[in-house]
This record gives C-alpha cells, sequence and structure tokens, in this order.
C-alpha cells in the first residue's frame, strides 16, 4: 500500500492526488464534490473512473479508502 499526498486547496476547492510513483490526477472543485458524496471506496472509485480511468484503475482498497476518508 501506499500512502497518498491529497493537496486539496481551501480557497478554489481544486485538489490533487498524487500516488508515491507520481501517477496524479487533478479535480475541479465539482469532481471534489462527488467524491463527497459517493461515500465509501467502492463510490469514490466509481467516481474516479469517470474522471480518470487509468488513475482509478491504478488504485488498491486502501487508497480508495483513503480519499473517501480524507475528502468527507
Amino acid at each position: 500500500m501506499s500512502d497518498l499526498n491529497i493537496q486539496l486547496c481551501p480557497e478554489t476547492g481544486i485538489c490533487s492526488i498524487i500516488k508515491e510513483d507520481g501517477n496524479k490526477v487533478d479535480l475541479m472543485p465539482d469532481e471534489v464534490a462527488q467524491l463527497r458524496d459517493a461515500g465509501d471506496a467502492d463510490g469514490v472509485k466509481k467516481v474516479l473512473a469517470d474522471i480518470d480511468g487509468s488513475f482509478a484503475g491504478a488504485l488498491d482498497a486502501d487508497e480508495t479508502a483513503q480519499i473517501a476518508t480524507q475528502l468527507k
């Protein structure tokens, strides 16, 4: 399991999620809201798959759970 670097700008609402290998996704505020509404790790993975399928496919269960927890 890797530890994700999740950076959420409090002023703009833009979020970057960066894996240890440098793979990353940048999210607009409405996409962050979709992740928050998704609830659990499975919902987060589905939302991310719609945004960036290759990034979502590279996430393991612990990473999606980390995103769900940190973006609540």
